[in-house]
């Protein structure tokens, strides 16, 4: 279960456990029951990892990227938040904040001549965009922790 410190909440949970979560994320369209969608996504070595997405009815604070990705099994469109992985080895659940919305934002207006950077710090800033805000990994953490509550860990 979840462990507050100062920085993220810290979870440490059993295979059976992930085993629900993953199960959950595939069983349906909306597992978070709410307008955010999160996914079951194969992963390297057999791995299943959640990945997580924003949309209108339920975003990251301050969020300002567009909803152009589709969202597997749903007509909506959402903005990919981030992902979770489980580490079976010591029961820990690693969380990623990952935004193309981001990235391909920061592409559009330099490639377009909107932005006047130059390729260096473009692809500086692509990088930060990318890693997102601490609001982004807040929404991340709040989302998995939603998901554990509504699969009744």
């Amino acid at each position: 279960m979840a462990e507050e410190t100062e920085e993220t909440p810290v979870w440490n949970i059993e295979a059976g456990q992930w085993g629900a979560l993953t199960r959950r994320a595939a069983s349906g369209a909306d597992a978070l029951e709410d307008g955010a969608y999160v996914r079951a996504e194969a992963a390297a070595g057999g791995a299943v990892d959640l990945a997580f997405y924003a949309t209108p009815l339920n975003k990251p604070a301050e969020w300002a990227l567009p909803f152009l990705e589709s969202v597997a099994g749903v007509r909506a469109l959402g903005a990919a938040v981030g992902r979770a992985w489980h580490q079976p080895e010591t029961g820990f659940v690693q969380f990623e904040v990952y935004l193309p919305a981001a990235a391909q934002a920061l592409a559009a207006d330099y490639e377009s001549g909107t932005s006047d950077l130059d390729f260096v710090t473009y692809e500086q800033a692509v990088d930060r965009a990318v890693r997102g805000t601490p609001a982004d990994a807040d929404w991340l953490g709040r989302e998995f922790a939603r998901l554990v509550a509504l699969s009744r860990l």
